[in-house]
This record gives C-alpha cells, sequence and structure tokens, in this order.
C-alpha cells in the first residue's frame, strides 16, 4: 500500500490515480489515515476476498472444494 501525505496526493494525483489502479493509495492527513483511494477492480478483489472469508467462517465450501466435489459427481 502506497501512503502520502494530503498535500503529496495533490501534488501528484495524476500519478496517485495511475497506482491506485494497481494497489489500494492511503492518503494521510496530520499523521492519521484520512482516505483510501483505489480502482473500481481493487475494490471488488477486497469486497469478494471479504466474503470469502467470512464464508469460510461460517462453514461454507471453498471454490476448491466445491470444484473437487463436482469432479467427484461427474465421474461417478
Amino acid at each position: 500500500m502506497l501512503t502520502l501525505t494530503s498535500s503529496e496526493a495533490q501534488n501528484t494525483f495524476g500519478t496517485v490515480i495511475d497506482k491506485s489502479q494497481r494497489e489500494i493509495v492511503s492518503v494521510t492527513r496530520r499523521g492519521r489515515v484520512a482516505t483510501l483511494i483505489m480502482s473500481p477492480e481493487v475494490l471488488e478483489d477486497y469486497v469478494d476476498a471479504r466474503l470469502a472469508m467470512q464464508a469460510a467462517e461460517q462453514g461454507f465450501a471453498t471454490d476448491e472444494e466445491t470444484a473437487e466435489f463436482l469432479s467427484t459427481l461427474q465421474h461417478a
């Protein structure tokens, strides 16, 4: 994660936009995180990962477990 001060983010906003396409950019103000900047794709990946973690915690099968199960049904 790239971290910039709010002044750095303002002065290099084009670069911030470019960087946010590949990673989350953290912008600080007075030493504290003020905001995070990310592309829609990065956000979608984050949300998908979080939902997968929650599903695993609740006992749902992972993608790999589901694929293995379906494979055994196809070969039965």
